[in-house]
């Protein structure tokens, strides 16, 4: 009924039909539009009516869109609001169109557009487009929890259609997100979606959502948990469809120290087939049966080859900056850029003044920096050379090639430690400490040896901490690797190549704030370390 109305008199029933069909049988919609000959209808409405149809039918039928030329048609015709629901709908499948094409910069431009032409009880098209750039912050890995927040919106129209389909998928990508940072309010979304796949006997999501609950209990280390999801998805194929959930299965076997049966998992799924994802976890899973055998050499080697998949994902994953783009455009839609030349010239003085200003504050962030450069090396003076030695001849009895490495920076430390406690010898401390380069975080050789070697002497610490809280960075995980060496501060400062002692302690304050743990990370890693 809402198709007929919202066209003029003159529109092809054909279409009209087509469009009735479009959210319900989408597949017969597309037969429909299929059969008619385009240049048989009759004025621009139907060409446009025909052009939006056309592409949404192909879109809600998972057929690939590969150009924006057919829907531009839709959105030139409707632009001048002819039809204020087609202009918004048209948006919305360019949009669709440019996310196909690979483009999701364009796609979040079509989808703002739809979504500010949007009336306010379109429910269906708004639910919509806050599901699609849901889904595109969601696979483009953007921050500041954008994703999130566009499927709760889908979600809160989607009830309001009484949908209970695409209820269910908003909800579960809510869970998916959310089971990162607030694994409380993802049960709370899991278990509604699964309630709605069994009400609708939908195995297909009923197996999806036991999977993603089975991961979020697993990377809580809660294995047993994590086994009864993982064993009620299996059991409704008696297999698996990835290579990765054999190889979670083999871990939560591995976790229980259930070797035969983390062996039986991981031997199952074709490794040529294997995503790059499958791989870490295969390596993760590796890397704990050779630690539940004591294979020292086994356990090394895949602790390697499981560091060098994380890295290559960590920096190589596609990271649009969306949200900014989204601010961009919002304020492009609210005001127009003019400068007056008498603007300009408030502008030149601005700046001149803005220069001046600009020198002596460099000037005293140069002193400032000399300051701190001399409390900071003062402090690792102060400290006591001991346990760096003995920490240089436990690396050295682990791995030679890590021992070399670490070597040379601790040569530093003894050499600014050692020489402050001879006041006749002028040690210029300054100058020894810049001979340090400090350890950058893509030197993945050195990080992945002293991770291996943690791992192997605190019983998996660091794969605790990466496992437990993968909000952290590789860089957040390299810091805490540090600390777990018991680096002082000053240490650490010198190690990274940090101005002052005061970034240290910022950049603890915010990795612990980030893990969202009761007191200091230092505190927290002594209880890691003692427990082990």
């Amino acid at each position: 009924m809402s198709a007929v109305m919202s066209c003029g008199r003159g529109v092809d029933k054909r279409l009209v039909l087509a469009d009735t069909l479009m959210w319900t049988n989408p597949d017969s919609s597309l037969a429909i539009l299929e059969k008619i000959d385009s240049k048989s209808l009759k004025g621009k409405e139907n060409q446009a009516y025909y052009a939006l149809l056309l592409t949404q039918a192909q879109f809600r039928c998972n057929i690939p869109l590969t150009s924006d030329t057919l829907i531009s048609k839709a959105v030139e015709y409707y632009s001048d609001n002819h039809n204020r629901e087609h202009y918004t709908r048209s948006l919305l499948y360019k949009g669709g169109a440019y996310e196909d094409m690979g483009n999701p910069v364009e796609a979040i431009k079509c989808y703002k557009q739809a979504a500010d032409n949007a009336d306010s009880t379109d429910y269906r098209n708004l639910a919509q487009i806050n599901f699609r750039m849901g889904m595109l912050y969601f696979n483009s890995y953007a921050s500041n929890n954008l994703d999130l927040n566009k499927f709760k919106m889908a979600a809160h129209y989607y009830e309001k259609l009484n949908d209970k389909i695409m209820l269910m998928q908003s909800l579960y990508y809510c869970a998916n997100v959310l089971r990162i940072t607030d694994n409380n309010e993802a049960r709370k979304c899991y278990d509604k979606a699964l309630s709605t796949a069994r009400e609708l006997k939908d195995t297909t999501n009923i197996y999806s959502i036991n999977i993603n609950y089975a991961l979020m209990y697993l990377e809580d280390s809660l294995c047993s948990q994590a086994k009864r999801y993982i064993l009620d998805a299996y059991r409704l194929n008696n297999r698996f469809e990835e290579n990765n959930n054999y190889y979670m299965m083999s871990l939560i076997y591995a976790n229980q120290k259930d070797i035969d049966s983390a062996k039986y998992f991981i031997s199952l799924p074709d490794k040529s087939q294997n995503t790059a994802y499958d791989s870490l976890l295969m390596y993760k899973a590796l890397k704990e049966i050779a630690l539940c055998e004591n294979n020292l050499s086994e356990y090394r080697n895949f602790s390697y080859q499981y560091n060098s998949i994380s890295n290559f994902l960590e920096h190589n994953e596609t990271k649009y900056k969306l949200h900014d783009l989204e601010q961009e455009f919002d304020k492009s839609t609210k005001s127009e850029a003019s400068i007056s030349l008498g603007k300009k010239k408030r502008i030149i003085s601005f700046l001149i003044g803005l220069l001046l200003l600009v020198s002596i504050v460099f000037l005293l962030l140069y002193l400032k920096k000399k300051k701190d450069a001399k409390r900071m090396l003062a402090e690792l003076k102060r400290e006591n050379f001991s346990h760096y030695e003995q920490l240089g001849n436990s690396i050295n009895d682990f791995d030679s090639e890590l021992s070399e490495a670490m070597g040379a920076k601790l040569e530093v430390f003894e050499e600014i430690m050692t020489g402050a406690y001879n006041p006749q010898q002028d040690y210029k401390s300054n100058v020894i400490a810049h001979r340090m380069t400090p350890i950058d975080d893509k030197d993945t050789k050195f990080w992945n040896g002293l991770f291996a070697y943690l791992n192997y002497k605190h019983d998996g610490i660091m794969d605790k901490v990466s496992s437990q809280f993968p909000q952290l960075t590789v860089p957040d995980l390299n810091f805490i690797a540090l600390m777990c060496c018991d680096f002082s501060s000053a240490a650490i400062a010198v190690c990274k190549g940090y101005r002052n002692i005061d970034s240290v302690r910022s950049r603890r304050m915010k990795i612990r704030d980030k893990m969202g743990i009761e007191g200091t990370l230092t505190k927290y890693i002594a209880t890691l370390k003692t427990a082990n």
